[in-house]
């Protein structure tokens, strides 16, 4: 039973208004409370600073106030089904179907171990059992001491995250209402946040520069979402995205995000002395006017990325908080360096989302059209890098290594590439030592056939549409007169391959199209491949081929013709 009328006013320090609310407004104890006005309250003479501290009392005593209009909220809303698959499961065990955000009773949470503290209260993880299926859950707890101080901020972040349904955005599978705790109820990472495994070197290698850019363009995605929704998530880092699979992150934590109001393209914070910014990852304007647009966003997002090339570094982390906005801000902005392990496309595309205006800055739907554009090229090399010994800069390779483009062009005046391998080491390296890597699908060294097509065979259905990054740059000369491919067949002219330098040069060649008909000998070789190259001369020789056969051929003018991606598979050439 709480208190008496009196005693409740006395410990929120406004007795003087007893009698007030005694004879003027009609009220019997504090339950009553909840029906007096704001203007009842000022026809009192009750101060606004009165007023404030006569509901903070009100709320110790009856928390579930907010708790009921919250219910309402989420019962008021159609109950959804939606599915999810839980880490780790077999492929063939069906999904998880789960009403979606609803309230689920205490009695079906079991807790089992703490993960962390977050900004309302601890983090753990537990099991909610769903009609008779038991469902791992990360929970985020609000005591009832901190929900006697504020309730409505951690409400805020259930209310948001309510209206969510994203791949890329950690899931809300509902809320416990309690007297004695409220929690939120959501998808468990098993991999914990993506700062802590860049952080592990240990998992080093199960992170490499291009699984972060499939991670960017996941984050980008849910963040343009949340754009579209006009939210703003005001606390976008590396540690905030959470790790479901080597393959797949999510973005969580929403305790700072706020929903924009109507007209409006921003949210503007009061200051106070509980005030919490992330300041290494926030705009000038953040910290300067606590003005916060999906533009801020679109700020903290670059800094992520920066985390994640630095394979967890501290952003700005020698610097005080009023250091940072000094360094950030105009006249003499100053921005974060290059990480080692990052593409330069990917920070020429940072560098814009920190611009100082922040409409100048690129949304969230610009970056995900500009992202799949900067995705690094990768190649495997074909020769050993050399003595080990060489020059500090330098990559250390073996044949066969892959390794991950970052800079074509680190070092003026010279060819020399700059690249990364899977295990983080980086350096300077020559291009000519490698070749287009096109992923694990690479062709074997068995004759390979090219199949004639006219666009109506059985393979024109099986074509599927040919990405830029299955195509490598030209290797020192730009005249692309015929081309090479991994298991030695060719097509082109390549008799200008002269010299020691590419004594290397395949040794199967493919003769180009030519139209056949019907009537002619299908079975004639001569038609469809060369011979093998017997003795391979240079330009001071005779040519490539000692055959008359080849001879010929090599001096008739070539025809390209369109290859299926079936012929490609034994053949990218």
């Amino acid at each position: 039973k709480g208190p008496g009328l009196y005693e409740f006013l006395i410990e929120a320090e406004l007795q003087q208004y007893f009698a007030g609310f005694k004879n003027d407004l009609k009220v019997q104890n504090v339950a009553q409370l909840k029906y007096v006005s704001d203007e009842d309250l000022q026809q009192l003479g009750m101060s606004k600073p009165e007023m404030r501290r006569l509901k903070k009392y009100f709320q110790k005593h009856f928390p579930q106030n907010y708790l009921s209009k919250f219910k309402k909220m989420i019962l008021s809303r159609k109950e959804e089904q939606w599915e999810c698959s839980l880490p780790d499961e077999p492929p063939d065990k069906p999904p998880i179907r789960v009403p979606n955000k609803h309230i689920i009773p205490a009695d079906a949470i079991i807790v089992n171990k703490e993960l962390g503290t977050g900004e309302f209260g601890v983090v753990q993880q537990g099991v909610w059992t769903n009609d008779g299926e038991r469902i791992q859950v990360a929970i985020k707890c609000l005591s009832r001491e901190r929900m006697q101080n504020n309730p409505i901020e951690f409400l805020k972040e259930a209310a948001i995250m309510h209206g969510i349904d994203h791949e890329h955005i950690v899931r809300l599978y509902g809320v416990v209402l309690d007297t004695n705790a409220l929690m939120l109820v959501t998808e468990l990472a098993a991999l914990r946040s993506l700062l802590e495994c860049l952080k592990e070197p240990s998992l080093r290698a199960s992170f490499p520069v291009l699984s972060l850019c499939h991670f960017a363009i996941q984050i980008c995605d849910g963040m343009q979402y949340l754009e579209a929704k006009r939210l703003i998530h005001r606390d976008l880092a590396a540690r905030n995205i959470l790790v479901f699979s080597k393959n797949k992150v999510k973005i969580s934590d929403f305790g700072l995000s706020r929903a924009l109001g109507v007209g409006k393209d921003y949210y503007q914070t009061n200051f106070n002395v509980n005030l919490k910014l992330p300041i290494a990852w926030c705009a000038p304007e953040c910290i300067t006017y606590l003005k916060f647009t999906s533009a801020s966003d679109v700020w903290a997002y670059a800094v992520t990325l920066w985390e994640m090339f630095s394979y967890g570094f501290q952003p700005w982390a020698a610097l005080t908080g009023q250091q940072i906005l000094e360094a950030i801000d105009e006249p003499n902005p100053q921005r974060l360096e290059r990480p080692e392990c990052c593409p330069k496309e990917y920070y020429s595309l940072m560098r814009k989302c920190w611009h100082h205006d922040p409409s100048r800055r690129p949304k969230f739907n610009d970056l995900m059209r500009q992202l799949p554009d900067c995705k690094p090229e990768q190649v495997q090399a074909i020769q050993d890098s050399g003595d080990e010994r060489m020059k500090r800069d330098q990559l250390i390779f073996r044949v066969g290594d892959i390794i991950t483009v970052l800079d074509k062009s680190p070092v003026q005046g010279t060819n020399l590439w700059k690249g990364v391998l899977n295990n983080g080491k980086t350096g300077v390296f020559n291009p000519a030592l490698t070749v287009a890597y096109l992923g694990s699908n690479l062709p074997s060294n068995k004759p390979t056939e090219f199949i004639r097509g006219d666009g109506k065979n059985a393979y024109s259905s099986k074509r599927s549409r040919l990405r830029t990054d299955m195509i490598s740059a030209p290797h020192g000369d730009v005249k692309h007169t015929g081309h090479v491919g991994l298991d030695g067949a060719y097509f082109g002219d390549i008799s200008f391959l002269g010299g020691t330098k590419y004594e290397h040069v395949p040794h199967q060649v493919v003769a180009p199209y030519k139209p056949q008909t019907d009537n002619e000998d299908t079975n004639s070789i001569s038609t469809d491949k060369a011979p093998l190259l017997g003795n391979i001369t240079h330009n001071n020789g005779a040519g490539w081929a000692d055959t008359t056969s080849s001879s010929k051929l090599l001096t008739t003018d070539h025809e390209y013709h369109e290859i299926t991606d079936d012929e490609a598979v034994d053949s990218p050439g």
